[in-house]
């Protein structure tokens, strides 16, 4: 008695011949995941294991990853802003605030910073000036904050 279940040979090459004929995303044709280099003179890769620490909670080492990013590059705004919601997520607000407004420095066309440093405010208890940061991210068109005000709005 045969265990193995029948395959349709027939059935298997038309779902191989279906799946290669789709090309691979544009958007991840020129991906390469950091990790996998482990360049560690990149603060690309630094970025990526500080996005893993702090994806599992442990921002402390995300703070080390992300400080060993920025001793490569210290314009990178990323690196600002990413270092920044992990001190913010250890409760260090100051550090935080002072992170945030860096990115803001090297990056003031990105909303995402602005954002950060309305829940870094908020979570400092200067609700005002969060208010603040909220409307200008939204008015950049960041869709968290014009959620967030909507969402405010109705409460």
């Amino acid at each position: 008695m045969n265990l193995l279940p029948r395959i349709n040979i027939a059935k298997l090459l038309v779902a191989a011949l279906m799946l290669a004929a789709f090309p691979v995303s544009p958007l991840m044709a020129g991906y390469s995941n950091p990790s996998v280099a482990a360049d560690s003179q990149d603060p690309v890769y630094w970025l990526d294991q500080g996005g893993l620490f702090a994806t599992y909670g442990n921002y402390s080492k995300a703070v080390e990853a992300y400080k060993k990013a920025l001793a490569l590059d210290d314009a990178n705004s990323k690196a600002h802003y990413d270092i920044a919601l992990a001190y913010s997520e250890l409760g260090e607000l100051e550090q935080a605030l002072s992170e945030i407004n860096r990115a803001i420095s090297l990056d003031p066309e990105q909303s995402r910073n602005y954002y950060g440093r309305a829940w870094i405010l908020l979570k400092s208890g200067r609700s005002a000036e969060a208010k603040d940061d909220f409307r200008k991210a939204a008015d950049m068109g960041n869709l968290d904050a014009i959620a967030y005000l909507e969402a405010m709005r109705k409460s």
